[in-house]
């Protein structure tokens, strides 16, 4: 009978121990997971803001197009350029930021 307790008593301990072990793998697995998103996140805000450049600058070649004189439609059109030019800069601040920053 003793040697019934200590044989539960093992197995117990035993399943104890690799259910701990899962739960560590789990979390380190998430981890990876979470810093493999962000190096991916990283990267896809690098080929947006990319992207977002080229389309800019065809913003600031077609505004050359629209005619001559200051016309509301040319100031609306050099307002969002100037808009856009603002928020690319802060976007680009901002993933700078993020590269620098240590991961964990």
């Amino acid at each position: 009978m003793q040697k019934l307790i200590q044989v539960a008593a093992i197995l117990i301990c035993g399943i104890t121990m690799l259910a701990a072990q899962d739960a560590q793998d789990a979390s380190k697995a998430a981890d990876a997971q979470t810093v493999h998103s962000a190096n991916a996140s990283k990267s896809d805000l690098t080929a947006d803001l990319a992207k977002m450049h080229v389309l800019l600058g065809q913003m600031q070649r077609n505004v050359a197009f629209v005619s001559s004189g200051d016309t509301p439609l040319k100031h609306q059109f050099e307002l969002e350029i100037e808009m856009w030019q603002v928020l690319l800069r802060d976007m680009e601040r901002k993933l700078a930021a993020q590269q620098n920053a240590p991961t964990k």
